[in-house]
Order: structure tokens, then sequence, then C-alpha cells
């Protein structure tokens, strides 16, 4: 959905977009207050993902990652934080944070005989325009030394093939936002039902809704609650101080009406 005539008149409308995209869609409909929040949203750094083939799985010096269906690489503490004050300051490190997923472990049909599927992605900046591949390599191999040997083929998504496969990634953010302390808490805006957009029967559900990205489907199911919420009736005040801003009530704030 890239327009407002694209919808026919529906009683509920679910955004599984971006604020500013949401902005931009409902225009002079969304009230003044709210478009200016949605507009100031924060996204966050991105992320470069690589895919690999490699033969005979990848060779982790620590057992336990042998068996591990992602795999966090960051060095210690003080490593890791460099990397990410480098990220939000728009550097590149040259050790990145990475993560990596082996999901063939669990599903056996992910391979090809002894070639198994791979994929790998690392922080980077924002709209970062160059290529990652040799700094995410050399950070595998860091922990399983060998790794480069087993590589057979390659696949790079970039921050803009990342934005381009899903709108929601701006610049590669795969989460939808900063997870800043102040969006950690209050995003997409300060509301008590932060997945209303002040446009009557329209409804934010993204991950740039609580409890944000990682909580897979949970931003979905509270919007729908509270969509629903809206639809079977007006809440008491008594009833409106259930609906937090934190976005945690799972449960409509009110008895439905009959019928509905």
């Amino acid at each position: 959905m890239h327009a407002w005539c694209e919808l026919d008149s529906p009683d509920v409308v679910m955004l599984d977009i971006s604020p500013p995209a949401a902005a931009r869609i409902a225009g002079d409909r969304m009230p003044a207050r709210v478009r200016r929040a949605y507009l100031r949203y924060r996204h966050g750094p991105g992320a470069f993902k690589v895919d690999f083939a490699v033969e005979g799985g990848v060779p982790w010096t620590h057992e336990g990652a042998r068996s591990a269906g992602t795999v966090h690489l960051g060095g210690g503490v003080e490593e890791m934080a460099a990397a990410e004050q480098d990220v939000a300051a728009g550097r590149m490190p040259e050790r990145p944070f990475v993560l990596i997923g082996q999901q063939y472990l669990a599903d056996a049909t992910r391979s090809a005989g002894d070639i198994h599927p791979l994929y790998a992605y690392a922080h980077v900046p924002a709209g970062f325009t160059g290529d990652a591949t040799e700094a995410i390599t050399p950070r595998i191999e860091q922990y399983a030394p060998g790794f480069r040997d087993r590589m057979l083929a390659t696949h790079v998504r970039s921050t803009t093939e990342l934005s381009r496969h899903n709108d929601n990634y701006v610049g590669g953010d795969i989460v939808t936002g900063a997870n800043d302390p102040w969006q950690l808490v209050f995003r997409p805006r300060l509301a008590l039902d932060p997945y209303a957009t002040g446009v009557p029967g329209v409804h934010l559900c993204s991950a740039a809704t609580p409890p944000g990205a990682g909580a897979h489907g949970m931003c979905g199911y509270n919007a729908a609650q509270h969509a629903l919420a809206r639809l079977q009736g007006p809440p008491s005040k008594i009833d409106r101080r259930r609906i937090t801003a934190a976005g945690q009530r799972l449960a409509p704030p009110w008895p439905p009406r009959r019928g509905l």
C-alpha cells in the first residue's frame, strides 16, 4: 500500500509499515500532533546480510556453537561496545557484531548432501553502501578456523537491497526503529494506545509498536486486540486506564457487545 486511495472504506485498517510511511499515506486525515510524532520517528543502524553455501558445516572451535541454531559473534564487552559506537557514529567497524543462523541443524531439508546453508548479518551504519562481506568472513574465521576454505558460494544483501525487499527496513534497519531508551519504551510515540494513529479505524501494527522487533507476532496481536476493543464500544473511564502506554494489554479492556 502506497496511497490512501488504495483503501476501499474498510471498518479497520492495520498498517504494517513504518510511522513516517503511515504519516505520508494518511496525510491530512491524521491529527497534526500524531503526524509530527510519526515524522520524527528515528530509524536505527542497518544490517548487511550474507548467505553462504558451506561444505561440511562451520568448524567452530567452541563445541556448543556446532549445535546452536544461532551464534552471536561480538567478542568481549568492550569490543562490542566499540563496534556499536562506530556504527552509531556512521563508521563501519573493523570487527562488527555478527549474528549467524545455521537452521539446517534443525531442518535437514535445507541442506543438499554435505552442503549447508548459512546466513550471517552484521550491524553496519544506516544506509551503508560498501561491501561488508570481507568484514563478516574474517569474523567467522576468527572463531571457526578453516571456514573460508569451506565456502562454496555467497549471496549478498546490502542495506539498499534490504530496504528494497521491505520498505520498513529504512537504511537497512531491520528492527523498524532505533532502540534508544525513549523509543524502546514509547514507540512509536507517547500515547495511551500506541497502536492508534488518530485516524478512526486505522491502526499501526508493525515492529515500530510495542513490544518491538524480535517478539514475533506480538505487535500485530496487541494491535488487533486494541482495534477489536474500539470496534466493540467505548470504554468507561476506569477501563480506559487499563490500556497502558506500554501496550501490554492483551485482551479487550471492556466486555464485547453482544452480536459482535
